[in-house]
């Protein structure tokens, strides 16, 4: 880690935060709402996802760089899994569009140039 960490790393880890919490419960709505067995893979994925953003949140405010790749693979991931649900279930479109941006926030927040000296890439 080099020098302390930046405004835009301190974003993510609200964001993760946010993110996490919002992935648990949206997963366990999904596991009583589910219609077939896509919809209980789907929410079964968003917990699992819900809960690495929780585990590697401190990672990354102590500028840990495997937390940071952690995230930005979780976050690539997120962004599929709300283009998914945008497919699978329209009706959710405004979920599925959260879920993309802050997938999409998250990356470029990551990898600015403050935050890359933070994480000392």
């Amino acid at each position: 880690m080099a020098g302390s960490r930046p405004f835009s790393v301190s974003i993510v880890f609200v964001v993760i935060l946010i993110s996490g919490v919002l992935g648990v419960v949206a997963g366990i709505v999904r596991l009583f709402n589910r219609g077939d067995d896509l919809g209980w893979v789907s929410a079964v994925v968003t917990i699992v996802l819900g809960l690495i953003y929780l585990l590697v949140a401190r990672g990354i405010a102590n500028g840990s760089r495997g937390a940071r790749f952690l995230v930005a693979l979780v976050s690539v991931l997120w962004i599929i899994a709300g283009v998914w649900t945008f497919i699978i279930a329209p009706g959710l479109w405004l979920a599925s569009t959260v879920q993309v941006l802050l997938g999409l926030i998250t990356l470029g927040l990551l990898y600015n140039g403050r935050a890359r000296q933070f994480f000392g890439a």
